[in-house]
């Protein structure tokens, strides 16, 4: 889990600006610093709460991790043979190590309060479900359809959705998406499923979350698609609208007859 920093957490960046500045060497060899990316990443894991946290440091260049510290380790780790070099000063440095050692109480324990207090720690969302047909080709003649389930608006991002088919899972042509940020402090994820499809299927996305007691299930049919929609209500509306013109004939047909047969009665009469 990651966690928000607050000013002693800025020892991270210290730690790889100095490491990016000092004596460094890019990759092909060269020096020409002038054009490079950096970045670096502090971040925290948790497990039971604060009972066990880990803190790692990690320091990125041109999209490369080349070192990080880690204080499982209690020491920083070269992952690119051009960070060993900086590694070996780090580690040789005690009150380097100390400090950044201290990220676990200052960073990671500090921030996990922050976000007690605020609500987001042990925040459950149920997620959303909607089942849809992706680009139906009405004027194919395969069986192979792609079903797309979409699980959205759910936090945490831990979750797992399952495909059925008349009960029994389908494993071998489900495709599947990270879950993703919706920006909200909400989740996305889309599972597709490739399959063969008749009319008296049951399709089912079956979602596994922390926030439900039970799995939530939502059954899809064939003959209920999009495209069988759109046909049905077509067809309903032709049938009113032949209705509506059949009354309207109906009444006009009437209301003649009403005026005609005075005349002919008086004709009869005369």
């Amino acid at each position: 889990m990651g966690a928000l920093g607050v000013p002693e957490t800025f020892v991270s960046l210290l730690f790889c600006f100095s490491l990016l500045t000092s004596d460094l060497t890019l990759c092909d060899g060269s020096s020409d610093t002038r054009d490079f990316v950096e970045a670096h990443k502090a971040e925290c894991h948790y497990v039971n709460g604060t009972q066990e946290v880990r803190f790692l440091i990690r320091c990125i260049y041109n999209q490369e991790e080349f070192i990080y510290f880690d204080s499982k380790e209690g020491k920083f780790i070269a992952k690119k043979e051009f960070g060993r070099k900086q590694a070996d000063y780090w580690n040789s440095q005690k009150e380097a190590i100390k400090k950044a050692k201290s990220g676990v109480e200052t960073f990671c324990k500090y921030n996990y309060g922050w976000l007690e207090r605020l609500g987001a720690i042990g925040r459950r969302v149920e997620p959303s479900i909607k089942i849809s047909l992706m680009n139906p080709d009405e004027q194919s003649h395969t069986k192979q359809h792609m079903l797309v389930c979409n699980v959205y608006g759910f936090y945490p991002s831990e979750i797992e959705v399952k495909w059925y088919r008349n009960g029994r899972e389908e494993t071998e042509q489900v495709q599947f998406t990270e879950p993703y940020h919706n920006g909200d402090w909400s989740y996305q994820i889309l599972v597709m499923l490739e399959t063969e499809m008749e009319k008296g299927d049951t399709f089912t996305c079956e979602v596994h979350h922390s926030s439900l007691k039970t799995p939530h299930r939502v059954d899809w049919h064939p003959q209920l698609s999009d495209a069988a929609k759109k046909k049905m209500a077509t067809g309903i509306l032709g049938f009113v609208l032949g209705i509506v013109s059949f009354i309207a004939g109906l009444v006009a047909y009437m209301k003649g007859r009403e005026g005609l047969l005075p005349q002919l009665s008086g004709s009869f009469l005369f």
